[in-house]
């Protein structure tokens, strides 16, 4: 597990190494890198490329970082480890709250950046998603503990599909999953909670001159598919697709999908290959099988 000294924290991320070009994964809210794993990671090494996959401040041990936990501070990071690594320009990807911070390098460090996938991205919060970042909050300020079959649900219903709730195997696998994996919690994950209050990103977003792809996933709740195609419809030249059948956790329930589209996009941009790949032959799109539910760490939601 290396780590680096940046920004005044301990950066933990994962490296797959090798010579392939590098695509940087961003999680979301309460997640930590290790989500990446079950899916995205292995198509992308598959494919031929090196993954970098950092936890975002606010994970432990950088639960309490100096500087806050804002998208300034996160991209910070991000732009940090890139330039630590060796990096730019690089492929970076980004889900949920952290599709708002690769968001946020492509305003400030566009430069860093080959090509951007943004999947469940929001430029904005609407009123339920608000409403479900100060429920976690307010729970997390009470101190009152949830019950595990009723964290279990609560997740269930606002992170899958409804297809698959009404598929009696799957979403008895997701309901052990959400009931036996706890995710990170504490006063860093309730900050990042609150990362996008009062954010209007949508505006800088017209102004961007990098290769996008935005993926909305059609039965999201939290993220509505409508969100996502704001973005895409705010940047001049990005591409949209949307993928149905899956929720908030799209990635993770039709991985095979979502990975076909990104490897698609990247396969499209050779001119966005690291500088030290040059020559190399561009990566060939790949699916990788749909296989069951894998631990969730956090709610990767905001």
């Amino acid at each position: 597990m290396p780590s680096a000294s940046l920004n005044g924290l301990d950066l933990v991320y994962d490296d797959t190494g090798g010579d392939g070009e590098p695509v940087v994964l961003v999680n979301g809210t309460g997640a930590t890198r290790t989500t990446w794993r079950a899916h995205q990671t292995p198509a992308l090494v598959a494919a031929g490329y090196r993954v970098i996959a950092p936890d975002n401040r606010g994970i432990p041990p950088n639960a309490l970082p100096p500087g806050g936990i804002t998208l300034e501070t996160m991209a910070a990071d991000l732009a940090a480890l890139i330039e630590h690594l060796a990096l730019p320009p690089c492929r970076v990807v980004g889900f949920s709250l952290g599709a708002s911070v690769v968001g946020e390098l492509l305003f400030t460090r566009p430069e860093l950046v080959g090509q951007a996938v943004l999947m469940a991205g929001r430029a904005r919060v609407d009123a339920f998603g608000g409403a479900v970042s100060r429920a976690d909050a307010d729970l997390y300020d009470s101190g009152n503990p949830v019950p595990a079959s009723h964290r279990a649900v609560f997740q269930a219903l606002c992170y899958l599909s409804p297809h698959t709730l009404r598929d009696p195997a799957a979403v008895q696998d997701w309901l052990d999953v959400f009931a036996y994996a706890e995710g990170a919690t504490g006063p860093g994950v309730r900050a990042q909670n609150e990362a996008m209050a009062g954010v209007d990103q949508l505006p800088r977003y017209a102004a961007l001159d990098v290769p996008l792809l935005c993926i909305g996933f059609a039965d999201d709740v939290m993220i509505p598919a409508a969100a996502s195609r704001e973005i895409a419809d705010t940047v001049p030249g990005a591409r949209y697709t949307e993928l149905e059948r899956c929720g908030h956790y799209g990635h993770l329930e039709r991985p095979a999908e979502v990975n076909a589209a990104m490897l698609d996009f990247f396969a499209r941009h050779p001119e966005a290959a690291h500088p030290a790949a040059t020559g190399r032959a561009v990566p060939a799109p790949v699916s990788a099988p749909v296989s069951a539910p894998v631990s969730v760490s956090g709610r990767g939601a905001a």
